[in-house]
């Protein structure tokens, strides 16, 4: 069994590896057509909703040393100050255009009217809690000299203050998702909607978002998938986010994501897209294999299963879990030790715990919408 698990860490970290060099490989060519970069416009949407604690500092990070060109388009449907303070902050920033709307309307929605705003070439997606600089902004507009790249997703990482367990989890949930998923590894990348950038012209041809949607960004990522237009994620300046910073909270968020997700995986099955049925299988089967071949092992009273399959499957998955969080998530050598013994398997839990709740929210009507709670900037 030793040699059965020295293999599988071997190929855990191959699959690290591969992913790590393929996000590697898309930042190729960045640092050149700085000139044709400064050519295209650029413009800055975002939906808000009670960021009273967040939104100042992210008005201020985003103008701070750009150009007056740059232009931000904020929807707001809050209930809270933020409105008032964006009211305050448009006197300051000129082009700091800020949409009022009354009432519940959605991120969707909201996107879709900052969208009927847009003239420049490319849209900067960020959410309100982004801390995301000029600097950063122009190293990720140099990829659009590239007239095969359509959209990028920038490299992000967690300010929250609170270093709380949730945090540290999720440190090690986004890593394995930078070098599997957002690496389009295994399939066409998937993206988040906050440090996202997309030429314009892609909107014309996918159309806006689904307003009934609750995963703005993947209802976004298949349409795109649809015409064949992919996001390339690339590690560069990071693009700072908060984490959600109490496990009820993760939970709740996470949950939100994947009953969206599900959702949308039975709407393309129900157009005759049969292949999502596979993918819906592939997670399935990633997420709840152990169980499954415990099953097995029970039913058939094969042994091959305990001895050889699932030792394999739990080192292939460790190895490429914690190689991907050492290289990309790693804040200090005590959140390491605890994540490496501990938050590893806790996480993986928690994504089981969150995928039977979410396939149960999935067939229910109500669009459940969670908004995570900030910290104070």
């Amino acid at each position: 069994m030793l040699s059965i698990v020295i293999f599988g860490l071997a190929v855990g970290f191959a699959l690290f590896f591969i992913g790590y060099s393929k996000n590697m490989l898309a930042s190729r060519g960045l640092k050149e057509g700085t000139k044709e970069c400064d050519k295209r416009s650029v413009v800055v949407v975002m939906a808000t909703r009670n960021e009273e604690r967040v939104i100042e500092k992210t008005i201020r990070t985003l103008f701070d040393e750009a150009p007056p060109s740059l232009r931000t388009v904020v929807v707001d449907e809050s209930s809270d100050a933020t409105y008032p303070i964006l009211d305050r902050l448009a006197t300051e920033f000129p082009n700091l255009v800020v949409v009022r709307h009354e009432g519940p309307l959605g991120k969707p929605s909201a996107l879709n009217i900052a969208l009927d705003r847009v003239t420049e070439d490319i849209v900067l997606f960020l959410d309100a809690d982004a801390r995301f600089s000029w600097t950063s902004i122009k190293y990720y507009m140099k990829a659009f000299s590239n007239p095969k790249v359509n959209a990028v997703f920038a490299d992000f990482a967690s300010y929250n203050k609170e270093r709380t367990l949730a945090v540290m989890l999720q440190d090690v949930y986004f890593s394995f998702a930078k070098a599997f998923v957002f690496s389009g590894l295994f399939s066409k990348p998937i993206f988040m909607n906050s440090g996202f950038f997309v030429r314009r012209e892609v909107f014309d041809i996918v159309g806006k978002f689904d307003p009934k949607t609750i995963v703005d960004d993947f209802d976004l990522r298949l349409r795109m998938g649809g015409k064949n237009f992919k996001a390339r994620f690339i590690r560069g300046p990071k693009c700072g986010i908060q984490y959600a910073f109490h496990i009820k909270d993760m939970l709740n968020q996470h949950c939100r994501w994947f009953t969206g997700w599900i959702r949308k995986i039975f709407e393309q099955i129900g157009k005759g897209r049969y292949s999502y049925v596979l993918v819906l299988g592939g997670i399935v089967m990633l997420v709840f294999f152990p169980y499954i071949v415990l099953l097995l092992a029970y039913v058939l009273r094969f042994p091959f299963f305990l001895n050889m399959v699932l030792p394999l499957f739990l080192s292939v998955a460790y190895s490429a879990s914690l190689s991907a969080y050492l290289f990309y998530e790693v804040k200090n050598w005590r959140e390491a030790f605890v994540n490496a013994f501990l938050g590893m398997f806790v996480i993986y839990v928690l994504l089981q715990i969150t995928i039977v709740i979410s396939f149960i929210k999935a067939f229910r009507r109500r669009q459940a919408w969670y908004k995570v709670r900030r910290e104070r900037a």
